[in-house]
């Protein structure tokens, strides 16, 4: 019975070291190099080799397949880097650029992060943005009855910059055309006369007598020498 038992025992303890064995005696390291297209250990599938040339290849099976083949590793394609967003004049479109008291311009903006829109000319400065997509921001504007010369906004794509606009182009670009000014009180002439309130006469009526004038006073010392 004791023997048995003894027997028993190293029969279990063998087991237990070939049982440890068998994983050992299963790894195969993967090949240094190996031939496109060939069969590979399905214990190898996911690995990594190259071939005589170093050409990469890794071990794979498709499905279908009952054995992996050593196939070329697809190269790595570079992410393309995502495009710089500038901040222009191109980014900020107006519904208008007419600038009169009491005209409304409505300003679309492409940005992404937050817009400002601030102006000397608006009823309510900075004015009202509201968001209209990810990256889209719009805002409208009513103008003063008092319009300054020039009048002036600026736009403010936050972290990326600004852009002005003017009634001046000579000094600033946008909201052209600039209108022209409607003349108050009296003209000036250029040439000492004023046209205005109905009480001065014309100037070409001033340049008239003033020729008259110069005639009649060279006349009287033509008649004074003949006299004498």
């Amino acid at each position: 019975m004791r023997a048995i038992r003894l027997a028993a025992t190293g029969f279990a303890a063998g087991a237990m070291v070939l049982g440890m064995a068998a994983p050992a005696l299963a790894a195969e390291p993967v090949p240094t190099t190996v031939t496109p297209g060939a069969f590979c250990k399905n214990e190898h599938l996911g690995q990594k080799s190259k071939t005589k040339d170093g050409t990469p290849m890794i071990c794979l099976k498709k499905p279908g397949e009952k054995q992996g083949r050593w196939r070329a590793v697809a190269p790595d394609v570079p992410t393309p880097p995502k495009p710089v967003f500038k901040f222009g004049y191109d980014k900020v479109k107006l519904s208008s650029r007419r600038v009169v008291p009491g005209g409304t311009t409505t300003f679309t903006v492409t940005c992404p992060s937050t817009v400002t829109i601030t102006g000397n000319g608006y009823t309510r400065s900075p004015l009202a943005v509201k968001k209209l997509s990810a990256n889209r921001w719009t805002a409208t504007g009513t103008f003063r009855t008092n319009l300054p010369d020039p009048t002036t906004a600026t736009v403010v794509c936050k972290g990326y910059g600004s852009v002005k606009l003017s009634t001046s182009p000579e000094k600033n670009d946008g909201l052209k055309p600039k209108q022209p000014k409607i003349p108050t009180g009296r003209i000036d002439t250029g040439d000492g006369s004023t046209q205005g309130n109905g009480s001065a006469l014309p100037a070409a009526g001033l340049g008239a007598l003033a020729l008259a004038g110069l005639g009649a006073f060279a006349l009287r010392r033509r008649t004074a020498r003949e006299r004498s």
